[in-house]
């Protein structure tokens, strides 16, 4: 991890040296935004100062962390790094020293995106044993994410769920898997849980895709808003 380190501090003196941009990304209600930053800092392996971008900041005001990709200079594989953002403004960004990332969303093999809280998506189960009606956070053609009160579910637990969206379009018996149970915070009463589909319908996928990329383009819409003002 040393070495590393030292190849990141050595190829960011590079770029500030050449006032060379770095590619950075970021995410906005799970949407991923690209831009090109310029690093103008940096102190030993504690903080790197960045010329701002505009378009950036409604990303790093909800994730307060952008990523970079990196390819290492000598076994040549693409790695991701992370930098926590200590301070941003409309011409300084400054950020702790990057380092490698296990972010999930860069491993994940469909598109999840975050649920508009004014036009949610209903997530009713019903197995026998539990009946409930709960909210969706973000989902995918792989998945979802739901609120819930805490202790509601148990890892690797199996249920039966239905999906209705803000367009009134249902999707119906989907086999699904509890895989992460977590806190949601400030509230420690409520829990986030995710659950994979196991069993579902091409046709249904259709339905999850195609809600999907509407909600896309009204986050785009959102975010494009924000640039602007």
């Amino acid at each position: 991890m040393g070495e590393l380190k030292d190849h990141i501090l050595k190829w960011l003196k590079d770029r500030i040296d050449k006032k060379q941009h770095v590619e950075v990304i970021s995410f906005y209600n799970e949407v991923p935004v690209h831009v090109k930053l310029v690093p103008t800092s940096v102190e030993g392996f504690k903080t790197v100062g960045w010329e701002s971008n505009p378009k950036l900041i409604p990303a790093v005001d909800q994730t307060q962390a952008f990523y970079i990709p990196f390819v290492h200079p000598v076994h040549k594989e693409r790695e991701i790094l992370s930098a926590g953002v200590l301070y941003y403004g409309k011409d300084y960004i400054e950020t702790t020293f990057p380092s490698f990332s296990i972010d999930p969303r860069f491993k994940r093999n469909s598109v999840r995106i975050k649920v508009s809280d004014l036009k949610p998506v209903i997530v009713r189960i019903n197995d026998g044993e539990k009946t409930l009606t709960l909210r969706a956070l973000d989902i995918s053609e792989g998945g979802v994410g739901v609120e819930a009160e805490k202790g509601t579910f148990s890892l690797n637990e199996e249920l039966m769920l239905d999906l209705k969206f803000p367009d009134g379009k249902e999707v119906n018996n989907i086999f699904g898997k509890v895989v992460n149970v977590e806190s949601l915070m400030p509230d420690k009463k409520k829990e986030k849980a995710g659950i994979a589909f196991l069993k579902i319908r091409e046709k249904d996928k259709d339905v999850i895709n195609r809600y999907i990329v509407q909600r896309q383009k009204e986050i785009i819409n959102e975010f494009k808003m924000f640039c602007e003002e």
